[in-house]
């Protein structure tokens, strides 16, 4: 049994550090670059995926801290958290988070009128939309949207 609790507690910090190095650039380079004001932390918690967050965290600290190869896994580990670090890097920061967000030429309802734009972040409330034609990013409440398709 402690060997379950230390492996899953030291775990979700290792992939703690690693989840927090991608989102800082994300946030930096992505949302920052196309001027989107959502809090931090309801980014990063509203776009983690528990359900592999927690098996992961197991895995990671029972690897890096009981498994006779712990050493070779530590060597990828920090392999790892150079590749995140990545993200702090503008370019590859910003294409980081058009992989993960961004969804183009998105149609879009609102009341009347119809438009279409590149879909750059769903939060709780608000929706971002790239607008090509105007050279814009627009934020509209989600509730106001009657439809939006591919």
């Amino acid at each position: 049994m402690h060997l379950f609790f230390n492996s899953f507690f030291m775990g979700i910090i290792f992939v703690s550090i690693l989840d927090f190095l991608c989102f800082i650039g994300l946030k930096i380079n992505y949302f920052d670059y196309y001027g989107i004001k959502e809090y931090f932390n309801i980014i990063f918690i509203d776009n983690q995926n528990f359900y592999l967050l927690l098996p992961i965290s197991f895995m990671l600290g029972y690897l890096l801290l009981y498994n006779k190869f712990s050493k070779f896994f530590l060597k990828i580990y920090i392999s790892v958290i150079i590749i995140s670090s990545l993200s702090l890097y503008q370019p590859i920061g910003k294409k980081f988070g058009e992989f993960i967000f961004k969804e183009s030429n998105k149609t879009f309802k609102l009341g009347s009128t119809t438009f279409s734009g590149d879909k750059l972040y769903e939060g709780r409330k608000f929706i971002y939309i790239y607008r090509s034609n105007l050279k814009k990013v627009i934020k509209l409440q989600k509730s106001e949207l009657t439809t939006f398709t591919d």
